[in-house]
Order: structure tokens, then C-alpha cells, then sequence
């Protein structure tokens, strides 16, 4: 909230904002504490190129991707992101009432339309079965894409996209107040949340910035070195 309000031009110290939030009744919204996983050996399926390296120094280079459910009336939906470890932005997502190989695939296509050549970028998930698919393996390795996996077990391996469905549950979905209708009152959601989420939230780990304005600063600082 600090940084928050800094940023919107206002100079009042930690203290005194959380006077202030105090006396209008406002709370942060806490996420639950993740449990503590015990590691477990396991074989991975593929090696895992990414090696919990969170902080690439350009866009376009590292990727992390995860499935997560969200109930409907009309049945589960399961949601698939593709994000950009660079700045942390989600830049491929899509969902479906069917957890498959086809989701993934689709969702990569999605990718290469938006950034055109990924060809030598690591691309990140855990052991899951769509994930692990001949076809997507086949279209991953026809990108020129090197893919990396989590061990089972080790869910702090592909800790970013976690942490990403963490924050969307908790800011957005978990205060709905109401089950979604269908898959496309999800699709609206899922929209109007990733919008907010790169242009306006700000993060601490991106050094208070939008993921968008941390975009942005690389590109500027780019251009200005060339």
C-alpha cells in the first residue's frame, strides 16, 4: 500500500498509512501460507534447464507455464499461462473444460503469434500429463524450444506460475462472492484480471512497477544503448 500510494504522489510514511487504513477498516487480502512440501527423489522426465532462475536480464528467454482448475456450474475449467519470467507477465493463456496436450499446444500457438520467434528460449513446467504429451513434445522440439521440467515434488521448481495463480485466486476469483456461470464467464475474468495485473499492479519484486512499465524501462534503455 505504501509503495502504492507513492507512486500516486502521496509522501505519508508507512505509520501513517496504516493509521489511516486502520480507521477506514481496510485490510490488505492475505494469501494463505503454502505447506511446507517434503522433497522426494524422483527421476526427472526431462532435465530441468531452468533451475529455479527466476530473474532472466531479457524478455523472451525463460518461461514458466501451469494449469489451474476453476469450478463452474457448468463443470471444471482449467485455465493454461504461459509467462514471461522477464517482468513476470502472462503473455499466453487460454482455457478449456478438457485438461489435455491440446490446451498446451493451443497455448503455445498463442505464444508464437504474440512473440513470433521463441526459438532457443526455455520453456518451463512441471510433470504433467499435458505437458509430457508426444504432440507437445514434438511441437516444442519443432520451435526450436528447449524444454525444462520440474522434479515431482518440487513445486517451488516452477515457483513463478504458482505464485501467479496464488495472487489471481486470492485478489480475484476466491472474492467473487459466486461460482462462474461457464467457461466464457471465465475467459472475461481471467481477461479483466491480466489486464490489471500488467498495467497496474504493482509489484516489489519488479522494484514497485507495473510488469508492463518493467517492460517498457527495458525497451527504453535498450534503444538509448544502441
Amino acid at each position: 500500500m505504501h509503495i502504492a500510494m507513492k507512486s500516486l504522489g502521496f509522501n505519508q510514511n508507512e505509520k501513517k498509512i496504516r493509521q489511516s487504513m486502520k480507521l477506514l477498516n481496510l485490510h490488505c487480502e492475505i494469501r494463505q501460507k503454502r505447506k511446507n512440501y517434503k522433497k522426494v527423489e524422483a527421476s526427472n522426465k526431462c532435465k530441468n534447464y531452468l533451475d529455479q532462475n527466476f530473474h532472466p536480464d531479457k524478455p523472451n528467454s525463460y518461461y514458466s507455464v501451469d494449469i489451474t482448475y476453476l469450478p463452474t456450474r457448468k463443470g471444471m475449467v482449467y485455465l493454461n499461462v504461459i509467462i514471461d519470467l522477464f517482468g513476470k507477465i502472462p503473455i499466453a493463456y487460454l482455457s478449456s473444460y478438457n485438461c489435455d496436450s491440446k490446451l498446451a499446444e493451443d497455448t503455445i500457438d498463442i505464444l508464437v503469434k504474440k512473440r513470433k520467434n521463441i526459438r532457443n528460449a526455455i520453456i518451463h513446467s512441471d510433470q504433467g500429463s499435458s505437458y509430457l504429451s508426444k504432440s507437445y513434445i514434438e511441437k516444442l522440439s519443432k520451435l526450436k524450444v528447449i524444454r525444462s521440467n520440474s522434479k515431482k515434488g518440487y513445486p517451488f521448481d516452477n515457483a513463478c506460475s504458482e505464485n501467479f495463480f496464488s495472487i489471481f485466486k486470492t485478489e480475484k476469483f476466491y472474492r467473487l462472492g459466486y461460482q462462474p456461470k461457464d467457461k466464457e464467464e471465465i475467459d472475461k475474468i481471467v481477461e479483466d484480471y491480466i489486464d490489471f495485473y500488467i498495467n497496474k499492479r504493482i509489484s516489489i519484486s519488479l522494484n514497485g512497477l507495473t510488469p508492463k512499465k518493467y517492460y517498457d524501462n527495458y525497451i527504453q534503455n535498450k534503444k538509448c544503448t544502441n
